[in-house]
């Protein structure tokens, strides 16, 4: 711990820079298996006090797609993410899904029930018919409109390479 100690007269716990209370032998969760997922920054080898502050968490799955969380998340406070990420998100070829299991789902703001950016790969047109830039238009202007109706919010389609990005305010 970083603070003064404070708390019981064992001295347990410790008090961090901001007055929270640390535990002094705190451990991260072990490393779940994660399959072909990759997280970025790697938060299993964080110490308590970098997890206290992740910033920008994402979550790849090469050829797939990410899912990124801009901005700090305290991973101590919700150790759940760490011990259970792979029954968290799902990326598949199309799709992202968090919290598949709705009973699982915490309030909007914890956990990973916050805002993200999605960005999910191969997603060209079904028929690769998109050679001139007003049929790209289009196909764009679609996928935009179908990212607003499910309740998103479109960034970006790039026709050529089937790159979509979205941002999302909560899962």
């Amino acid at each position: 711990a970083t603070g003064s100690r404070g708390g019981d007269a064992m001295g347990s716990r410790a008090l961090t820079d901001d007055g929270r209370e640390e535990d002094d032998d705190w451990l991260p969760p072990s490393r779940p298996h994660l399959g072909d997922m990759e997280v970025v920054p790697d938060v299993y080898a964080m110490s308590a006090a970098e997890l206290r502050c992740v910033r920008d968490l994402t979550i790849r799955k090469p050829n797939v797609g990410e899912v990124t969380f801009p901005g700090e998340l305290d991973l101590v406070h919700d150790r759940r993410v760490l011990e259970e990420l792979p029954g968290i998100v799902r990326l598949e070829r199309g799709e992202v899904l968090l919290y598949p299991d709705p009973g699982t789902k915490p309030l909007e703001g914890e956990g990973l029930n916050r805002p993200a950016i999605i960005t999910l790969l191969g997603c060209t047109p079904p028929d690769c018919s998109l050679k001139d830039d007003e049929s790209k238009v289009r196909y764009r202007q679609r996928i935009a409109n179908m990212t607003e109706v499910k309740g998103a919010t479109f960034v970006d389609y790039d026709c050529d390479r089937g790159i979509w990005r979205f941002k999302v305010s909560h899962f």
